[in-house]
């Protein structure tokens, strides 16, 4: 009788140098106040227009109801002039608070239309569009998942051919697809992360081997969309630990051939080489945007920049912010490099890692920085308030694992004292 399994879990102190390199994960846990990033935010939910009275709530509600029964006895139950009086009979449910009757009336409304017009027909996108804001204000995110799937569906997949429609809403599926990854509400999240990757890649592949040539501008829209995804895979993906089979000497990730995970093992792959992955995909956009793209151009090397400080490489991330500098200055684009260097910033500086509405509306902290020169800060955070030390003290400890990208002054880097700054922490 064996005493000892053959398998002893011996865990390995062993990590990625560069895991280890990565900054704190700035707007995940606190944020400025009043600093947004509109390429993050959810479309705008537009409230519905509100009714003075219950009594005209009620009255429309019945008006329009009566409205859909003379169209069906008039012109049938599946038709299309059906569709409109549907929505409109919806928002007016909504806006009384029927939620549940307004759901019923749209989803008929996209079925009419499905079977009049095609299951891609464009007189379903506002229809769509009504139920995504409906139920992004109601906070169902499970369903707002399942309409974005056919959302991107309706619009093409992110397949080509691509006009400006059908190209942002491949940019706002895609992030939709960060948000509920920040949100954690997938219980497969290492699956959709992994997903979120390779439709990156896809959509990039298409866009560089398009016989017309590159078109930069998607492109750069494409390339900044997957830098946001591999922050996330720096951050979401927690490689597991080594363990050592005393038989055999070889180190495994589990002490339960059973508990082998395919994404896992993918993910941690592309983590170990995640930094140098963002350097070639921003490489990549500087060799495709034309030289007299200046402003473009610099907005690219900032971003290389900024991701390689927030790695640790603050020598080579000195010397783009400084080659940035003199492009910026010889190009006659000084207000610029001002807006970008006046101060030190925290990173990254993309949101990708905030989201809307989990700041705490009493967590706001006065903060005096002080940032070197390779982006750690030193912070001294006033409580403002009683009970509130623990919380001051928590948001001092984020700061110091925050990489700043610093400040310069005349072309040249520069620490930075006495920075006042209000921060809001979030909750999670």
């Amino acid at each position: 009788m064996r005493l000892l399994p053959l398998l002893i879990p011996v865990v390995l102190t062993l990590a990625s140098p560069l895991a280890l390199a990565a900054a704190g994960p700035y707007g995940k846990y606190f944020v400025e106040a009043e600093r947004v990033w509109p390429d993050e935010t959810s479309p705008d939910p537009n409230t519905p227009a509100s009714i003075s009275s219950d009594k005209q709530s009620t009255a429309l509600v019945r008006a329009l109801s009566e409205r859909l029964i003379e169209q069906e006895y008039r012109d049938g139950p599946y038709a299309m002039s059906l569709a409109e009086t549907l929505d409109s009979l919806a928002r007016a449910q909504e806006a009384m608070g029927d939620i549940a009757a307004a759901r019923k009336s749209r989803a008929r409304a996209l079925h009419l239309i499905r079977l009049n017009e095609g299951l891609y027909s464009v007189a379903q996108r506002p229809v769509l569009r009504a139920m995504l804001d409906s139920l992004r204000r109601e906070g169902d995110f499970t369903a707002l998942d399942e309409r974005y799937n056919y959302f991107f569906r309706l619009y093409g997949s992110g397949r080509p051919p691509w006009d400006g429609l059908r190209w942002s809403a491949t940019m706002e599926y895609l992030r939709w697809q960060r948000e509920v990854l920040r949100r954690g509400q997938d219980r497969d999240l290492l699956t959709r992360l992994l997903d979120l990757h390779e439709m990156h890649e896809d959509l990039l592949e298409i866009l560089v081997s398009d016989e017309r040539g590159i078109d930069y501008l998607r492109f750069k829209d494409a390339t900044f969309s997957q830098l946001k995804t591999l922050y996330l895979i720096e951050d979401l993906v927690e490689p597991q630990p080594l363990y050592r089979d005393r038989r055999t000497g070889f180190p495994s990730s589990v002490d339960d051939p059973r508990d082998f995970s395919l994404q896992q093992e993918r993910l941690e792959n592309l983590q170990r080489t995640v930094r140098a992955a963002g350097r070639r995909l921003l490489d990549d956009l500087l060799a495709a945007i034309p030289s007299e793209e200046l402003e473009l151009r610099a907005e690219t090397q900032l971003a290389l920049a900024d991701w390689l400080q927030w790695h640790g490489a603050a020598r080579e991330a000195r010397a783009v912010y400084e080659g940035i500098w003199r492009d910026l200055d010889a190009g006659g684009l000084n207000s610029l490099a001002t807006e970008w260097f006046s101060k030190p910033v925290p990173l990254p500086d993309n949101g990708v890692f905030w989201e809307s509405g989990l700041e705490d509306g009493d967590g706001l902290f006065f903060v005096r920085l002080k940032v070197r020169e390779d982006g750690r800060a030193i912070a001294d955070v006033a409580p403002s308030g009683l009970g509130r030390t623990r919380s001051a003290a928590l948001l001092q400890r984020y700061i110091q694992t925050t990489r700043f990208r610093p400040a310069m002054d005349d072309g040249r880097i520069t620490s930075s004292e006495n920075i006042e700054a209000r921060y809001r922490l979030i909750q999670r």
